[in-house]
């Protein structure tokens, strides 16, 4: 039986998405600090109950409106979600417990080497970032992922899968470059640089730094 505490909660015992006491203690001093002299009414609901509502859709793949009763409203959560993603919240948490991490592992708090690679993803969702993957034979999406070392995430881009892992390449390693300017070596594979197309390992040296090897 779950301890956690959840009395945010309008009805029903603790659901596998909510957040446990200890994983709240990390996260709650990392959440951003409400400014009292700017006004507004009183919150209804607590920020813990926030990120419940919030993993729980993340976790279940549900529809915002399919949100568990016994949460908060779909609306309500959806708000807070968005409301985070524009300030920036969710990165300034997610890059502090990835140091964390790091730091709890014996490592530098900031990476100086990464792995880079793609995944087509199958959508039915039109608009300008979904087109035809020949390789894969998938149409949708693609999206291009940059990990740490330790398999955590730094930056991701997700474009058409019609754009080849070369071109592709270079938005989501100028957003490293931008993000990490402590990353000096990024390992690849081959769909990133062929004997026929290079361009990319040196734009990469001369216009970020970036020295990307490619695997074997």
């Amino acid at each position: 039986m779950c301890q956690c505490d959840n009395s945010q909660a309008v009805s029903g015992p603790c659901c596998p998405s909510r957040l446990t006491d200890e994983m709240w203690e990390v996260i709650r001093p990392l959440l951003p600090v409400r400014n009292l002299r700017k006004g507004g009414g009183v919150r209804k609901y607590g920020d813990r109950l926030v990120l419940d509502s919030i993993f729980c859709v993340l976790r279940s793949g549900c529809q915002w409106r399919m949100l568990a009763r016994d949460l908060m409203p779909w609306d309500a959560a959806h708000r807070w979600f968005t409301k985070w993603r524009r300030d920036g919240s969710w990165d300034r948490i997610h890059d502090e417990l990835r140091r964390q991490l790091r730091i709890g592992a014996g490592r530098d708090p900031e990476p100086s080497a990464s792995v880079i690679d793609a995944q087509s993803i199958k959508t039915s969702e039109g608009g300008e970032a979904r087109g035809f993957d020949a390789g894969k034979r998938t149409t949708g999406r693609k999206r291009h992922v940059i990990v740490d070392t330790m398999g955590l995430l730094l930056v991701v881009a997700v474009i058409s899968a019609s754009v080849q892992d070369r071109a592709g390449g270079r938005t989501v390693l100028a957003r490293l470059a931008a993000a990490f300017r402590t990353v000096s070596l990024v390992w690849a594979d081959g769909g990133y640089a062929n004997s026929f197309d290079c361009t990319l390992l040196s734009w990469a040296r001369d216009a970020l730094g970036i020295v990307v090897e490619m695997g074997t």
